[in-house]
């Protein structure tokens, strides 16, 4: 096995240059290669391309997947593929535990009280957006849970093969 940390484009070279030349092992990537745009463009030659990720992907299952699918689609019909990356999960993650902090945080709205907030932040769940996130005056890492996920070049997604699994 090799591992390949990098980004999209240095993975996916990789990736087409292995096959050109008869190297047929299994690839392990970083998150910042688990993106779609690597199977795209590697094509069949990611078949045996693997990748840790700390976010679900566009068109995973779960209750918070599909309410971000929907809230996007309604504002941005037509736009289902190519599939929206980790990142823009990422975005709704931080967008969902911004509303989270503001609420709690409650009318008075200064500094302190949005810090206090966020750092209350305890198994703050996203529907399987990601893992649970938790906060506290001393670490402000927010989540520690990740999933390996395997390339299918014939479908251009990542397929979940864990569950979140916690990080020590």
């Amino acid at each position: 096995m090799v591992f390949c940390g990098g980004i999209p484009q240095s993975t996916a070279v990789f990736l087409r240059e292995s096959k050109k030349y008869g190297l047929d092992i299994p690839v392990l990537g970083s998150w910042a290669t688990c993106a779609e745009e690597v199977i795209r463009t590697a094509g069949d030659a990611a078949k045996r391309f693997y990748a840790v990720n700390h976010m679900s992907s566009w068109y995973d299952d779960g209750p918070g997947v599909a309410k971000m699918r929907e809230i996007t689609l309604k504002y941005e019909p037509g736009t289902e593929k190519p599939y929206r990356g980790k990142i823009y999960t990422h975005g709704w993650v931080f967008g969902l535990i911004t509303v989270e902090g503001l609420k709690r945080a409650g009318r008075v709205l200064d500094r302190e009280a949005f810090i206090n907030a966020i750092e209350g932040i305890k198994d703050f769940g996203t529907g399987g957006l990601c893992g649970p996130i938790n906060y506290s005056p001393t670490s402000h890492k927010g989540g520690n849970t990740w999933k390996i996920f395997k390339s299918d070049p014939a479908t251009g997604k990542f397929i979940p093969l864990t569950e979140w699994r916690k990080s020590d």
